[in-house]
């Protein structure tokens, strides 16, 4: 029965052809004025399995979908596009490709296209451009059809830096890579823009990728190139968390284990790595119920940390007649002992500090002898402070554009301690990445092969944006 007061909401289905506008829309969708909300309501957010990456994705949130939670109607009146694409870049094994994939389940939007950069490329002239049109037809049919009530369409470039390297630097005479780039920019930044788009771009090397992608009304270089850079000990914290957490729930987990002392243990590290070193300790856990012709076990005092070693009584490999202990589901535990095991014999950082070479090269310090020890010393703190670093620890900025490149050179007589003096300048310096190149290490390499690995560790820096090589 209608009376005088009844009030009549209407919700439009995804394929409806009828556009509605105004204030009066539907009144249980969660967005503002009734309207649906982007966020999908069955999505939880504790469940993303994203550690320490809270605040790039609060920022991603803020900068991105807070204006698409509006009708479109106040996005017109304010004469205003949403940002169209986010570029995140970083290290490898940092979170970025996860981050995409959650963003596209998080998001009331259609079915995320994943697609891997190489695969667009194509042997037959054309078909890359092709492959590149196809991505965003639906994205185009849809807006044609229902204009600014198009859902989103959201389409994730993994190693975007394959196909979108700076126009003119590969030597293809067919220029397969301009011309990817230049379709590319026409679908973002053409005449017929399209503002149902998200293209979420995925890079360890952003240096590499053609500027003209990165300017605003692009991938939005000014608002929305995001770093995914290493986890702090927070973050290592929240990600062990995560992937203990099944161990912990099924009692698998020892109570001495300590997911504090391994988070400051684990500085540097990745989330990939952290990953890894979770499955290291649960496998050499394992490793200890399998029983070969000899005992296998691990001895590892549990107040030591340098002491782990593997103990096979009959030092025999294995012979194909191992056997698992039948008591070994009851008995599993994963203990303290197996992860220090783990830290120091499987899972090394990529982008960590030597400290076993520095050690090595100044095993007793650094003896302080006198003004010209206490001038290269201030020499090197400058350096430090040029290039970004802030030294004395404090790990410097994270704006890429603070970060330049610095030269020190230290000049003297054989044996007078310069190796020493680099290495408590490193020490000192408190960047996140120490790596130090000898010659020693490059004997019997060709010229072309000493460059590789020069410009190799170059890269390393370039990703992780600021770094000492000594």
């Amino acid at each position: 029965m209608l009376t005088g007061k009844t009030i009549v909401t209407w919700e439009r289905a995804p394929e409806c052809r009828l556009l509605f506008i105004g204030k009066a829309m539907h009144g249980d969708g969660g967005g503002i004025g009734g309207g649906m909300s982007i966020i999908n309501p069955n999505w939880d957010f504790a469940q993303m399995g994203i550690g320490g990456l809270d605040k790039e994705f609060s920022e991603i949130f803020r900068r991105t979908f807070a204006s698409r939670m509006f009708p479109p109607e106040v996005s017109q009146q304010l004469g205003m596009k949403h940002v169209r694409g986010i570029l995140l870049y970083g290290p490898p094994g940092t979170g970025k490709t996860l981050m995409a994939r959650q963003i596209g389940k998080m998001l009331n939007a259609r079915e995320p296209k994943i697609v891997n950069g190489p695969s667009i490329l194509d042997k037959y002239v054309g078909e890359s451009e092709a492959n590149i049109r196809k991505l965003f037809a639906d994205a185009e049919e849809e807006e044609e059809r229902l204009g600014p009530h198009s859902a989103l369409h959201i389409i994730i470039f993994d190693e975007i830096d394959a196909i979108c390297k700076t126009r003119g630097s590969v030597g293809s005479g067919a220029g397969v890579h301009d011309t990817i780039v230049n379709q590319l920019l026409t679908k973002l930044d053409g005449v017929d823009q399209l503002n149902n788009i998200l293209v979420i771009g995925m890079t360890n090397r952003r240096d590499m990728i053609d500027e003209a992608l990165l300017r605003p009304g692009r991938l939005e270089a000014l608002q929305m190139q995001l770093e995914i850079s290493l986890p702090d000990e927070d973050g290592r914290l929240q990600i062990l968390k995560i992937h203990t957490a099944k161990m912990a729930a099924s009692k698998k987990l020892s109570t001495d284990v300590d997911l504090k002392e391994l988070a400051a243990r684990t500085k540097n590290f990745s989330g990939a790595e952290i990953e890894g070193l979770c499955r290291a300790a649960a496998f050499t856990a394992m490793y200890q119920f399998v029983k070969a012709s000899g005992v296998m076990h691990l001895s590892t005092p549990s107040n030591s940390f340098h002491t782990c070693h593997l103990v096979h009584e009959d030092s025999v490999a294995p012979s194909g007649k191992e056997k698992i202990d039948p008591d070994a589901f009851e008995k599993l535990l994963v203990k303290r002992s197996d992860f220090m095991y783990a830290l120091e014999n499987d899972i090394k950082p990529m982008f960590g500090t030597a400290e076993e070479e520095l050690a090595y090269y100044a095993p007793r310090g650094l003896m302080n002898w006198g003004e010209p020890v206490t001038r290269a010393l201030a020499m090197g703190e400058l350096a430090v402070r040029a290039a970004g670093g802030g030294g004395a620890g404090g790990g410097g900025s994270s704006a890429p554009e603070t970060h330049r490149p610095v030269t020190l050179l230290l000049e003297g007589a054989p044996k007078a301690g310069k190796t020493a003096l680099a290495v408590e300048i490193a020490r000192r310096s408190g960047f996140p990445f120490v790596k130090i190149i000898t010659s020693h290490k490059m004997i019997g390499y060709t010229e072309t092969a000493k460059c590789m690995a020069i410009k190799k560790v170059g890269g390393y820096v370039l990703i992780r944006l600021i770094g000492l090589v000594s």
